[in-house]
């Protein structure tokens, strides 16, 4: 199994579970891998051998504290590039998550540590992703979905989990960028979709978008 496949499993399955606090089932690992299941059941099997998950067929996968370790220092190449391309090089966070997929799979923690030192050391991406340290631990927060918001409340945008380009655009399109303020005017029966107030423009939020915008209240 090569490394770059290694990589993209425990990444995916960090990802997906929460930050390791969930069990990740195959057809949802498959999905987002883009891969055949049986192709996935037998890469878990042979991450199982080599210590970086657990697998059990009617239950899901979850990492070991070996792989949880390889994943964060995945997941912290990838984010410390997409915050160099977007804050050095001028590209839009709608365009670097692609490119740091190809540039996280450089193993180079020397490189690594002293872009996120020209960086000031960030703790959060273009997305609002947050950045683990150089050990890998992660910044708690009290962010919540912007679907769990409450009518009358102030907000302030601090992510997304939909890093799609044409979401990412959806969002600058409507000014919902990192840091902007939002107040939730209503939240309808019928679809939960949400009425919002963002820059003195009122905007209409589906349940879908609403459930990929990360927010935290003020």
């Amino acid at each position: 199994m090569r490394q770059e496949t290694i990589e993209n499993y425990l990444k995916t399955i960090y990802n997906l579970s929460a930050n390791n606090t969930m069990l990740v089932g195959n057809q949802k690992l498959s999905d987002k891998l883009g891969l055949r299941p049986a192709t996935v059941t037998e890469g878990l099997r042979k991450l199982h051998d080599l210590k970086h998950v657990i697998y059990e067929k009617s239950y899901g996968t979850r990492l070991t504290a070996s792989g949880a370790k390889l994943a964060l220092s995945i997941v912290r190449r990838h984010r410390i590039w997409e915050t160099y391309l977007t804050k050095e090089l001028g590209f839009g966070w709608d365009e670097v998550h692609e490119i740091a997929e190809e540039l996280e799979h450089i193993k180079n923690d020397k490189l690594i540590n002293k872009l996120a030192s020209i960086l000031g050391n960030p703790i959060y991406d273009p997305h609002g992703d947050p950045i683990p340290d150089a050990k890998g631990k992660i910044l708690k927060s009290n962010f919540i979905k912007l679907s769990e918001t409450k009518v009358k409340n102030n907000y302030k945008v601090m992510g997304v989990t939909d890093h799609s380009s044409s979401f990412l655009k959806y969002l600058e399109k409507h000014r919902l960028i990192i840091g902007a303020f939002i107040n939730i005017k209503t939240i309808e029966d019928f679809d939960n979709s949400i009425i919002l107030s963002c820059q003195k423009k009122e905007l209409s939020i589906s349940a879908k978008a609403a459930e990929c915008i990360i927010v935290e209240a003020v």
